[in-house]
Parts: structure tokens; C-alpha cells; sequence
């Protein structure tokens, strides 16, 4: 089953946020995302969170969580989502000027992927997801394609990139695999140990 996350951050452009929900998803609306699902026409399966950014009226299922809680309204949300059997989870409206959500929503991909699941962020300029395996990325050949590892990454070969790597370790600290690009199709990310960071960007 795959589940849409609307989250309380920034979404600018609707109509084309709005394509990367498709029939049948069971949309969890986190908090304050329950306007943006408003605004695109959403209908959620599920509520959760604090109440602390929405105060209108709420309909449908309805998880509801004291304000000084441990967890993100996202993070509960992702949660309650596997825990529905889910095995893909895309996060809209979690991105945004607090950068602390930002990459706290961003951390939760990789939680998102030790779990066996596909997860991946989404704003209007990027889409994001966390790799733990060899993997072979589809591409329109326009934009950029960036590797950020988290922590230290072993063994990571890019191949059918403008910019290719052998089995080469990666750290948090460096920037060698930003800013690459397709040069076909298709390319194939392989790595022995770790998770990278992958963004394809659009600007």
C-alpha cells in the first residue's frame, strides 16, 4: 500500500504538487498539512499530530498527540503509516524555512528504508530519497543528480554518470558527489555499506 504524508511546510505550486497523489493512496494529513490537502482537493484517510497549526474542523480518523510530545507530527505520521502495512511513503509539504524540519523529514527516508519501504520527499524543486542498496535510477536527462552521504559510506561505485566513482568511500563532510548528471536513461548507484542521500534536482 502506498501513503501520501502531507506535511505543514511549504507547497507553492499546488497542481503539480498534487500530481504525485494517485488514486487509492491512503493520505495521512500531518497537522497543519491538513490545509494543503484542502487546497488540493486531498481528502485524508488519517489525521495526526498536535493541533497546534490547525484549528478548523476535522473529519475522517483522527490521531491526536499532546504538544509536548517526543516526536515530529511527520514522524508520527511515517510511523502510523508502516505500521498500516505501507510500503511506500512519499512525504509532500515537509520541506520549508525551518530547516530543522527539513532535515529532520529527510532523516525519516532512511528510517523509511531500514524498514523495508520506499520513501521519498518531495517540493517543487526536488526529489528525494535515501539509498541502502545497489539501485538503478531512471532520469529525463535534465537537472542534477547529488550523492550526500550520511556518516560514512563504503564502496560506492556511480556509473552512466557525467561524473563516475569505483568503489570509492564517502564522507558527510565532502562534496564530490554533488552536482552530477545523467547522461542516459538510466544510471546504477552501488554501495557495500551505508546510505546516501540521493536528490535529483530541477533549478
Amino acid at each position: 500500500m502506498r501513503a501520501v504524508v502531507i506535511g505543514a511546510g511549504d507547497i507553492h505550486d499546488y497542481d503539480y504538487i498534487k500530481t504525485f497523489i494517485r488514486e487509492g493512496d491512503f493520505i495521512i494529513a500531518a497537522d497543519g498539512g491538513l490545509e494543503h490537502a484542502k487546497k488540493m482537493g486531498a481528502v485524508p484517510n488519517l489525521t495526526v499530530g498536535d493541533f497546534d497549526s490547525w484549528k478548523g474542523e476535522v473529519s475522517g480518523e483522527v490521531l491526536k498527540f499532546n504538544p509536548e510530545k517526543d516526536y515530529t507530527d511527520a514522524d508520527l505520521a511515517v510511523k502510523e503509516a508502516l505500521g498500516r502495512g505501507c510500503d511506500e511513503i512519499v512525504l509532500l509539504g515537509c520541506t520549508g524555512t525551518r530547516l530543522d524540519h527539513t532535515l529532520a523529514n529527510i532523516g525519516l527516508l532512511e528510517y523509511i528504508a531500514h524498514r523495508g519501504a520506499k520513501g521519498t520527499l518531495v517540493n517543487e524543486n526536488n526529489i528525494v530519497t535515501v539509498i541502502t542498496h545497489d539501485t538503478e535510477i531512471c532520469g529525463d536527462g535534465e537537472g542534477y543528480l547529488s550523492f550526500i552521504p550520511i556518516g560514512k559510506v563504503e564502496g560506492v561505485t556511480l556509473k552512466n554518470l557525467k561524473y563516475t566513482l569505483n568503489e570509492r568511500d564517502l564522507r558527510f563532510e565532502e562534496t564530490l558527489t554533488v552536482s552530477n548528471e545523467f547522461i542516459g536513461e538510466k544510471a546504477e548507484v552501488k554501495i557495500k555499506s551505508g546510505s546516501l542521500i540521493m536528490i535529483k534536482s530541477h533549478d
